[in-house]
């Protein structure tokens, strides 16, 4: 119970993230905006259904170093999958949902004047999603594992988070190798009006890598005073 109680208040944390800046304490590697959906939809009534896969796709406005990126003249999408929801519990208005994995994320650069546009389109997976988010050069490829989603289920938004890995793509050697491990894959999710049909939600993250925390000693004392 400890863990789900900690996971309502994920949530709530995870609801600020869109809007407040990132802490200096976190190193960014790139931020994206997209939609999800799942596929297969075994209970297309109930979102997160145990057996359904997630799946999700979008843009990639901002890559920070060590990866590098050319925004003027290349688009840079996402798209990942991977994931199948193996448990849903509902705690008050709240439903947790926990999926296998590891599932593989992927960024994808493709000329602006030469390749073709990321296009949505509806109902996914169709002739053109997540196929034109997926034509391009494969620069930066990773796991993702622990993967859990919380949904609200008064008003549809949700939050999820994720262990992300470095384990391939073309900019593989730009992370040195104490990096490849460790990042936060995280987002949220609104169900918005502008939501292409066939998608669930309007998603919104980072995946970041917290620095370590500096240590300090002090008396068992002023530990308890602390804590108290």
């Amino acid at each position: 119970m400890k863990r789900l109680a900690s996971a309502v208040f994920l949530a709530a944390a995870l609801a600020c993230m869109a809007s407040v800046p990132a802490a200096h304490a976190q190193q960014l590697l790139f931020d994206y905006v997209g939609f999800d959906y799942e596929h297969p939809d075994l209970d297309p009534s109930t979102f997160g259904a145990v057996g359904d896969g997630y799946r999700g796709l979008g843009f990639v406005p901002q890559l920070f170093s060590p990866l590098v990126s050319d925004q003027t003249n290349n688009e840079y999408t996402y798209y990942f999958d991977g994931l199948v929801a193996v448990n849903r519990q509902l705690i008050g208005s709240y439903a947790v949902i926990d999926y296998s994995g590891p599932g593989t994320l992927t960024i994808y650069e493709d000329s602006r004047a030469s390749g073709t546009p990321a296009d949505y389109g509806t109902h996914p997976p169709s002739g053109v999603a997540p196929a034109t988010f997926t034509d391009g050069a494969a620069i930066l490829v990773g796991s993702l594992t622990g993967f859990r989603y919380i949904l609200n289920l008064s008003s549809g938004s949700g939050s999820f988070e994720a262990a992300f890995a470095v384990t391939g793509g073309t900019q593989y050697a730009n992370i040195p190798a104490n990096q490849q491990n460790g990042w936060t894959f995280a987002g949220t999710t609104q169900n918005t009006l502008s939501v292409p049909a066939g998608y669930d939600h309007q998603v919104d993250g980072q995946t970041f890598l917290n620095a370590p925390v500096p240590a300090r000693s002090d008396t068992w004392g002023g530990i308890k005073r602390r804590y108290r």
